[in-house]
């Protein structure tokens, strides 16, 4: 592959990367998912630190347990949502419909990926109001994220990624063992899509974009 298809092909597929939230129960091979992970390690993290770990949840009742609470957070935050009708076929019908299933069917994912990152404290933050545990440090832990992302749709893997976990962190450390020098970032149902991928419809960078102050385009 020539050094222009190299960049054809990643800009193709991050311009078809979107969130997949209806997974196949399907078993996702050891090999893919280590692939995965692999492709997460290679992000680059200041001086080094490679801030971030993994909690892989595959057993039934692990992710029973998780998926038993997310919707509980989810109907709590979301009432109205989860209640919508979706008998119309609109873009805002389809997208409640892909979260109901995902919040139904979480227990059933294959492979629900808890990313975690090492707390520390933000450098705004005086060492006096250093009260508690840390937040993860989440600038350093979503390059790390954004790379399984991609990996994932390499791999014709869907996933997206949800932050709903917030609501039930301590009790999802607490369950889990997760030590308390780290923090969850993002939990990453992972699993063969029902769906297709295909380009997504995103607004173009020159509307998001000001020069040298907010505003000037």
């Amino acid at each position: 592959m020539s050094e222009n298809q190299q960049y054809e092909a990643f800009f193709e597929l991050a311009s078809s990367m979107r969130a997949m939230r209806r997974l196949k129960p399907d078993p996702v091979p050891p090999s893919v998912l280590e692939k995965v992970l692999e492709a997460g390690v290679q992000a680059p993290s200041g001086q080094n630190t490679q801030p971030w770990s993994f909690l892989v949840l595959q057993k039934p009742e692990s992710k029973a347990w998780f998926a038993e609470r997310y919707k509980a957070a989810i109907e709590s935050r979301f009432t109205e949502m989860m209640t919508m009708p979706t008998e119309k076929n609109t873009a805002l019908t389809r997208q409640v419909k892909a979260m109901q299933y995902q919040v139904n069917h979480m227990q059933d994912f294959p492979v629900l990926l808890i990313v975690c990152g090492q707390r520390d404290w933000p450098f705004k933050v005086a060492e006096a109001d250093r009260i508690g545990l840390a937040p993860p440090n989440f600038g350093a832990v979503y390059p790390c994220v954004q790379n399984i992302l991609l990996a994932c749709r390499s791999l014709n893997l869907g996933a997206a990624l949800t932050t709903m976990h917030q609501v039930f962190e301590e009790d999802l450390c607490e369950h889990f063992a997760i030590p308390d020098e780290y923090g969850v970032v993002v939990t990453i149902p992972i699993g063969y899509p029902m769906g297709k991928f295909g380009p997504v419809s995103r607004k173009p960078a020159t509307n998001k974009t000001y020069y040298e102050a907010w505003g000037q385009q």
